[in-house]
């Protein structure tokens, strides 16, 4: 059985609440998982990267 992957890029403006509101839904959508991706992480960003993890979606990192 396939699973339900939602990306979302970036943390911005959009971002951020966009990943809050799939990760609380997504048994209501159908989502299996819901990841997101930082491109330019800054150290003031950790506490809203942990908030994210901590709500249930999950770091794409790349080879970087």
């Amino acid at each position: 059985m396939s699973k339900n992957i939602v990306h979302v890029v970036g943390t911005g403006t959009i971002g951020e609440p966009l990943i809050g509101m799939l990760t609380h839904f997504k048994e209501q959508l159908g989502i299996d998982e819901v990841t997101f991706n930082k491109r330019t992480p800054l150290k003031t960003d950790r506490s809203k990267v942990a908030d994210l993890l901590r709500r249930g979606a999950k770091l794409a990192t790349g080879k970087d």
